[in-house]
């Protein structure tokens, strides 16, 4: 009796594990349908309406055309003559009209005349003015001749006439003719082919300033010329001078 009761047992748990098996796998199909399903669209629900904008026609209708071809450029070559077409010489033959193969033509010599050269002016190589940072080799101030770069001799160059006209240049005369604020003094001048300064061109705002500006460029003395390619040339320098009237 106990042996049967045991088997029932086991049966009923079997079918149970099977029977959980089976709901399980239903579950887990259902769970997979619902996530992945595509979603249906009803073709009702979208509204296909396109507004285009308003277009003014003139009521005129142009005939499509179909596009025309390339023309292709075509090269012509000279015909090609054949050998038959070829004049053909005997080598033997006499040539009796010798006049008319052979010319001689006779030039006639004129005497030399030598009034009949015409002098030509000699060439004059124009003097080369260059600004003072183009030139290959700045005008050396007396005193910079040492130094080695041709950017430390214009540095040399700079101070030292700025420490001429700081020294020289008169600042009381802006005071003396009512001149206030800041005073601004443009001047130029040319480092000749021998060394000297010429051609002095200031922009003041008194006579007075203008007057004393020219005098103290003056005062610089004659320096080594500048060169372009190892050939002395005319050096142009432009000197600002700035300074403040106290009131």
């Amino acid at each position: 009796m106990s042996n049967k009761h045991d088997a029932n047992v086991r049966k009923s748990t079997l079918v149970n594990f099977q029977i959980g098996l089976i709901a399980s796998l239903l579950f887990t199909y259902v769970m997979f349908e619902m996530y992945t399903a595509t979603p249906i669209v009803n073709d009702s629900d979208i509204d296909f309406t396109i507004e285009e904008p308003d277009v003014d026609w003139d009521g005129v209708y142009k005939i499509y055309e179909e596009p025309r071809p390339k023309e292709i450029a075509r090269k012509y070559t000279k015909p090609v003559i054949a050998p038959e077409q070829f004049k053909v010489i005997d080598n033997d033959a006499e040539i009796t009209d010798l006049d008319k193969v052979f010319k001689n033509e006779t030039i006639e010599s004129k005497p030399f005349d030598p009034n009949s050269i015409v002098d030509v002016e000699p060439i004059v190589d124009e003097p080369i003015t260059l600004p003072f940072m183009a030139v290959e080799d700045v005008p050396i101030f007396p005193g910079c001749e040492k130094l080695a770069t041709n950017k430390e001799k214009a540095a040399c160059f700079s101070e030292k006439i700025r420490k001429i006209v700081s020294r020289k240049f008169d600042a009381g005369l802006g005071e003396e003719y009512g001149l206030t604020g800041v005073q601004r003094i443009y001047t130029q001048f040319d480092v000749d082919t021998d060394g000297m300064i010429k051609n002095i061109r200031v922009r003041a705002a008194h006579p007075k300033l203008k007057k004393e500006a020219q005098r103290v460029i003056n005062l610089f003395p004659q320096m080594t010329p500048g060169k372009q390619r190892g050939r002395a040339v005319t050096v142009k320098y432009q000197l600002p001078i700035v300074f403040k009237i106290q009131n």
